[in-house]
């Protein structure tokens, strides 16, 4: 019992001295969007309040931009299904296809420098002019245009004029 209880206490203390303590990013939205339902389309500019929780000074931002998941099959989700499909090609047809294009980020209205992740076109990262503090917070913005894919294989897209709209918006990954 004597040995249990020592290797309990060194394993509870050895966790407690490793864990670092949880935060969570902070991030307000402002969206103005309108649908054109014969395109199957979005236009939208988005406005956000970034808010930095972590204790790291981030020079950096990542954002999510999804509907970049149906650009084609290269994507992470166009291999998953033509993996699960077998032969079938979800994504080469072009009625088939979404993305978002026409951003432009600004931070406090200004210009940044902004590049799709090397990897994956479904993610981008932002390149801060000045680094953010702790505690900081900074203003976001920019235009998006979304094509809407055809609504069949995931959660977002349109089926005639039946909409089905999750994660379309940019939005940082906290």
């Amino acid at each position: 019992m004597h040995r249990y209880f020592i290797f309990l206490i060194t394993v509870v203390s050895a966790s407690l001295l490793t864990a670092q303590e949880y935060f969570q990013q902070e991030v307000n939205y402002r969206i103005d969007v309108s649908l054109n339902d014969e395109e199957h389309s979005l236009s939208a500019y988005e406005e956000i309040e970034y808010i930095n929780n972590s204790p790291d000074i981030l020079d950096t931002l990542y954002f999510h931009i999804w509907p970049n998941a149906y650009r084609n099959n290269e994507t992470a989700l166009g291999k998953q299904k033509r993996a699960a499909g077998g032969k079938r090609k979800y994504l080469d047809a072009p009625h088939q296809q979404g993305w978002i294009d026409s951003l432009d980020f600004k931070v406090g209205g200004r210009p940044i420098r902004w590049d799709y992740h090397p990897d994956h076109i479904d993610i981008c990262l932002l390149y801060l002019d000045e680094p953010l503090r702790p505690g900081a917070s900074i203003q976001i913005s920019t235009p998006f245009y979304i094509k809407l894919p055809k609504g069949t294989m995931s959660r977002l897209g349109h089926l005639e004029q039946a909409y089905q709209i999750t994660q379309w918006y940019p939005k940082p990954a906290v």
